[in-house]
């Protein structure tokens, strides 16, 4: 049975890199920036099929040139619904 997860997180980018780093998150699949741009301080969803997916691309945010940090604050998952 699939699952379908949701995570959110807040990475802390440096100042002058914060336009690369919200360019660079726009690019991994299923992440949204839902703020934070003003401060450096991105709220970031993640939504994914599988856990290690979650894993795999906050590791990969946390690697982005300017990020200083990205702490996960959350995560959820439930069975997918089938669709018919």
């Amino acid at each position: 049975m699939s699952e379908c997860h949701i995570s959110s997180l807040v990475v802390h980018t440096r100042p002058d890199r914060v336009q690369g780093v919200v360019e660079s998150i726009g690019r991994i699949q299923g992440a949204d920036i839902h703020g934070g741009q003003d401060t450096g301080k991105l709220i970031v969803t993640l939504e994914t099929e599988t856990e290690s997916q979650v894993v795999e691309r906050v590791n990969a945010i946390q690697l982005l040139d300017g990020v200083l940090a990205a702490t996960l604050v959350f995560h959820h998952f439930e069975p997918a619904q089938e669709r018919e």
